[in-house]
C-alpha cells in the first residue's frame, strides 16, 4: 500500500484505516508531551467502538462529543464512525440551555465527555429526554469484542457540524463522507500541504477549521501535527511551539495573529522563520494584522488569507504560498485567492429572487458550488431551502466580488451591513479604523435602527486596555475614535461605548455576534461593563477645517 491508496479513499473511515495500515508507527499528533501514532489511534478507536456498542448505540445514532483538545476526542470520534454512529462535536463553553438545545436538535441518544464537563453535561441532559446515557473514557475503554467496522458509502452522513451561531442559533450542518474527503483533498492541494510540512494548531476540535482543516487533513498527506489547547491566554505558547518543532504551517483567525502582536512584546527566543505558510480565515482578514505580525516576527509573505464556511465543509478559496497579496483597485479589500480546485464561485445581486451572475468587480452575494457543499441543515428543511439552490449552489450570505482574473474578495456579511444614509458600510471597515486607536484593545461596529432618523445609526463598542483612567482620558479616546471614523469613512458614530475587555460577544470561532451585541445595547445589558459611554447627543464632534 502506498500514499496514493490513502488518497484513493472515498470515506473518512477508510482514509484513516488506510493511513494506519500504511504507516502505523508514524505520529498522527503530539499533545501534552504524548505522541499518538496512527496505529495507536486505530487500535484504541476499535475499543471505543466496542464501548459504544456495549452502551447500546446503533448505526445512525447521534453521539455528541464534549471534550477539550485531547486524544480521547479522536478515539471517540473514530470509534463512533467505525461502528456506524454519527459524531456531533460540540464546544464545551456553551451554556446549559444552548447545549440542551443542540442535544434535542441533533436527536442525540448519548453524550461522550470527561469529568471536567460532567456537571454541565448532566444539567443539559436533564433538558434532553432523548439522551439515554452519558459516557466517559473509562466507560468506552471496553474489554469486549470489537464490532465489525461499518462500511459507509461516500454519500452517507459522516458527522454533524454545528455552526458557531454568528447570525442566530446554531444549526446542524450535515456533512457526508464525500463532502469531507473531497474538501480535504482539494484543500491540501490548494494549501500546498505535504508530508515534509510540520503543522502546529491551537484551534478547537469542535470548529470546522480546527477539526477538518488541521486535524483531518494531515492524515491524507502523512503530515505530523502538534496540538495545543484552544484556551491560549498567552499566545506566546503557540509561537514557542512553532519555534521548538520548526513548524512550517499553522492556521488562525485574524484575532490570533492580532493577539500575538498585542501581547508578545518580547520576541527573545522566538524564531518563526521555519514557517512557509500561516493561513488566516474564519473572520475578516485585516491587512494591518498581517503587516504587524510579519513585521514583529521578521517574516515576509507568510500569512495567506483564506475563505470558507461550515456549509461548504470548510474551504472555498486559499491564497497560495509565498505569493504577494492582492488588493482591489481601491486598496480596501484583500483577495482570498481563486477558488480551490473543483470549487466554483459566482456573485449574484443581493435582491431576493435574483439568480443572474454579476459582472467582474460588481459586489453581491457569494454563491458557491463545490463537492464540499452540505446536504442540508439537520431537521431544518425551511432553512435548508433558503441556502441550497438548484444546480448545487449554496447561498453563503457573504458579500464580495470577483475580479476579471477570477480572484475572490470578501467584503462583508449580508446581515451585518450597516446602512448609513443609504450607504452600505461593512462593519470591518469601521473596526479596522477603531482598532488602530491607542488604548483600544478590540472593537465592534453595529447599525441600530433609529425611528427618529428613519435610518440606522452607527454604534461603536470598544474594549479598552486596562481600566481606571480619568474621565478626561476616556473622553479624549472617544473623541479620537469619532474623529478617525469620520475622517476615514465619512460617518460619525452616533454612540461610542468604552467597555471592559471580554465584553464583545463572540462565537466559538471568534466571530463577533453582532445580533447579540445589538440586543445587549438595546436592552441595557452592557451597563455593568461600560467604563465610559456617550449618547448620540454627547458624542464629541470631530474638529473641522
Amino acid at each position: 500500500m502506498a500514499d496514493q491508496d490513502v488518497h484513493a479513499a472515498t470515506t473518512l473511515t477508510e482514509m484513516m484505516r488506510r493511513r494506519a495500515a500504511l504507516t502505523p508507527d508514524k505520529p498522527y499528533f503530539h499533545l501534552y508531551g504524548e505522541t499518538i501514532t496512527y496505529g495507536r489511534l486505530w487500535a484504541v478507536s476499535a475499543r471505543y467502538a466496542a464501548g459504544l456498542a456495549r452502551a447500546d448505540l446503533r448505526a445512525g445514532d447521534k453521539l455528541c462529543l464534549i471534550y477539550p483538545t485531547c486524544a480521547e476526542f479522536f478515539y471517540t470520534f473514530f470509534g463512533a464512525l467505525r461502528m456506524g454512529a454519527v459524531p456531533v462535536p460540540l464546544y464545551p463553553t456553551l451554556s446549559v440551555e444552548a447545549t440542551a438545545r443542540i442535544f434535542n436538535d441533533s436527536e442525540a441518544v448519548a453524550v461522550a465527555t470527561i469529568g471536567w464537563f460532567r456537571k454541565g453535561v448532566d444539567e443539559s441532559v436533564a433538558q434532553a429526554p432523548r439522551v439515554r446515557t452519558v459516557l466517559e473514557p473509562p466507560d468506552l475503554e471496553a474489554d469486549a469484542p470489537e464490532p465489525a467496522d461499518a462500511e459507509p458509502g461516500e454519500e452517507d452522513l459522516a458527522f454533524l457540524q454545528y455552526t458557531s451561531g454568528s447570525t442566530g442559533h446554531p444549526r446542524g450542518v450535515m456533512l457526508t463522507h464525500r463532502n469531507v474527503v473531497a474538501t480535504i483533498k482539494f484543500m491540501a492541494e490548494a494549501a500546498g500541504l505535504t508530508a515534509e510540512d510540520r503543522v502546529v494548531s491551537w484551534l478547537p476540535l469542535y470548529h470546522d477549521m480546527g477539526l477538518i482543516g488541521c486535524a483531518f487533513t494531515p492524515p491524507l498527506t502523512g503530515t505530523p501535527l502538534w496540538l495545543l489547547p484552544p484556551d491560549l491566554r498567552n499566545p506566546r505558547q503557540w509561537l514557542e511551539l512553532i519555534t521548538e518543532v520548526r513548524a512550517t504551517f499553522t492556521v488562525s483567525p485574524d484575532f490570533g495573529y492580532r493577539n500575538c502582536v498585542r501581547h508578545v512584546r518580547d520576541t527573545t527566543g522566538l524564531d518563526l522563520t521555519s514557517l512557509r505558510a500561516a493561513l488566516s480565515g474564519a473572520e475578516t482578514v485585516r491587512p494591518s494584522t498581517i503587516g504587524a505580525f510579519e513585521s514583529r516576527f521578521g517574516l515576509e509573505r507568510i500569512i495567506s488569507p483564506c475563505y470558507g464556511l461550515a456549509e461548504a465543509t470548510l474551504a472555498v478559496a486559499i491564497w497560495p504560498r509565498a505569493v504577494p497579496l492582492r488588493f482591489d483597485p481601491s486598496g480596501r479589500f484583500l483577495s482570498v485567492g481563486q477558488p480551490c480546485p473543483g470549487v466554483s464561485v459566482k456573485i449574484v445581486a443581493r435582491d431576493a429572487g435574483s439568480e443572474v451572475p454579476l459582472a467582474p468587480d460588481e459586489e453581491g452575494e457569494i454563491w458557491v458550488q463545490s463537492p464540499g457543499v452540505m446536504t442540508g441543515y439537520y431537521n431544518n428543511p425551511e432553512d435548508t431551502r433558503t441556502v441550497l439552490l438548484p444546480g448545487g449552489w449554496l447561498r453563503t450570505g457573504d458579500l464580495g466580488f470577483v475580479d476579471k482574473e477570477g480572484f475572490l474578495y470578501v467584503t462583508g456579511r449580508l446581515k451585518d451591513l450597516i446602512i448609513l444614509a443609504g450607504e452600505n458600510v461593512p462593519p470591518a471597515d469601521v473596526e479596522e479604523i477603531v482598532d488602530q486607536v491607542d488604548g483600544v484593545r478590540y472593537s465592534a461596529a453595529v447599525g441600530i435602527e433609529s425611528e427618529r432618523a428613519g435610518t440606522q445609526r452607527l454604534h461603536v463598542v470598544a474594549e479598552v486596555r486596562g481600566e481606571g483612567a480619568p474621565p478626561e482620558e476616556y473622553h479624549g479616546l472617544v473623541r479620537e475614535i469619532v474623529s478617525r471614523v469620520h475622517k476615514q469613512r465619512g460617518h460619525r458614530p452616533a454612540r461610542v461605548l468604552l467597555v471592559r475587555a471580554g465584553t464583545v460577544p463572540k462565537t466559538s470561532s471568534g466571530k463577533i455576534q453582532r445580533s447579540r451585541l445589538v440586543e445587549m445595547i438595546q436592552r441595557g445589558e452592557l451597563h455593568d461593563r461600560i467604563v465610559y459611554g456617550t449618547t448620540e447627543r454627547t458624542v464629541p464632534r470631530p474638529p473641522t477645517g
